[in-house]
């Protein structure tokens, strides 16, 4: 599934790298390309919220509520 693939979660200007927001995340997850989405943002930027949880469900994304633990498990990483 690429789909994940295709939500802009940062931003470049000509001539820079894109960058990232600690917002959204790009990890794999039990080999699961995912995005992970800080549950923070619903409170701190609500129409981004409702931006990211309508995108998942207009291209049917899987959207799972998890507690992320960095560098616990295995196959976790970005």
């Amino acid at each position: 599934m690429r789909r994940d693939e295709s939500l802009p979660s940062g931003r470049s200007t000509p001539g820079s790298h894109l960058t990232y927001s600690p917002w959204c995340v790009q990890k794999v997850v039990g080999g699961v390309k995912c995005v992970v989405v800080n549950a923070a943002l619903r409170d701190a930027e609500p129409m981004a919220w409702d931006f990211v949880m309508g995108f998942a469900r207009n291209n049917e994304l899987q959207v799972v509520e998890a507690c992320l633990v960095p560098g616990a498990g295995a196959g976790s990483g970005s």
